[in-house]
């Protein structure tokens, strides 16, 4: 299907909200609501736009991320199709994602203690012990998402999804009940979710609003196919030395000015930082790591590159 400018602006703005109304995104698209809606339609159907996520902050809810990246031993192609699908299926598991270099899978485990995680990842390898020949994992500390920028460049910076580590807040089965209606349609209106969770709008807005407020919900976005505009998906894990707090805050403002950064996360693991680019050639991205290395030369101590082949999975509720 052929993107066109105006295609890769509503995907900027459904990445940096979701929820935006038609009547919000045709004003700001310079669009009828009626264009803007058959445009969304048809990112879907092509498949472009795979999903409209709800962002969950899991420290809010008591739950943490831990990132395990996977190298396979040698599965043909059928075992190896058969094997993502069966990771697809596994509730604990919100994302994952095909790779190349020195892993193969990269997939999220989210637990409510790193008990349950090593109960959840034991039963895994004790199931698939033929599949994984290493592993390596990381503990998410906080990310930030910031939207797909090079849709549309002059809006650089104009809004950034932060999910950082909170008091954990009590939830009850209504709260679930609208998270889970919302977690993989974002763009669910609040009568169809009201009707779905079979409880009265005034209600359910309401709590959607708390849930906003508390933090629990950070944002909504797209799950998008990155390689339809054009862009393949790098990720550059760095290590550091002697990074102080304030160099780290530096850090953070050149992924959220650069066009290209898509997501930047703190971990505790054998490195310090995890980022996502989109770039359109790998030369873009070796680019990318020469400013890196030239804003942060004192800093850097190590930084290791892998490609993202495709996404399989993206959700942000486990339960």
């Amino acid at each position: 299907m052929k993107i066109d400018s105006t295609d890769k602006r509503l995907v900027f703005l459904l990445d940096d909200n979701a929820r935006a109304s038609l009547s919000e995104l045709a004003s700001q698209l310079r669009l009828s609501r009626e264009a803007v809606n058959y445009r969304i339609k048809k990112l879907q159907r092509s498949g472009t736009i795979k999903a409209f996520i709800t962002k969950l902050n899991f420290s809010k809810l008591g739950l943490v991320n831990y990132i395990v990246y996977l190298k396979l031993n040698n599965l043909n192609s059928g075992e190896y199709k058969q094997f993502v699908d069966a990771l697809s299926q596994k509730r604990y598991i919100t994302w994952l994602a095909s790779m190349g270099g020195r892993f193969d899978l990269v997939l999220e485990i989210t637990a409510a203690s790193i008990t349950e995680f090593d109960e959840q990842f034991s039963k895994l390898l004790d199931e698939y012990p033929d599949n994984i020949g290493n592993y390596h994992i990381s503990t998410r500390v906080f990310q930030d998402t910031f939207g797909k920028k090079y849709l549309w460049p002059e809006r650089i910076g104009k809004k950034t999804i932060k999910t950082r580590p909170g008091k954990t807040e009590q939830i009850d089965e209504l709260d679930r009940k609208i998270i889970s209606a919302l977690v993989s349609d974002a763009r669910l209106s609040l009568v169809d979710l009201s009707k779905r969770i079979t409880e009265a709008p005034s209600t359910v807005s309401f709590r959607l609003k708390q849930l906003e407020k508390k933090g629990i919900i950070s944002g909504y976005m797209t799950f998008s196919r990155m390689q339809d505009f054009g862009y393949n998906r790098f990720k550059a894990l760095i290590t550091v030395r002697n990074f102080s707090k304030s160099e780290e805050e530096n850090l953070l403002a050149f992924c959220q000015l650069h066009p290209n950064v898509y997501y930047y996360t703190k971990t505790l693991g054998s490195w310090n930082f995890e980022l996502e680019l989109d770039v359109q050639s790998p030369v873009d991205y070796q680019q990318f790591l020469i400013a890196l290395r030239s804003h942060f030369s004192g800093f850097i101590q190590d930084i290791e590159s892998l490609s993202i082949f495709e996404e399989h999975k993206f959700t942000f509720w486990p339960r």
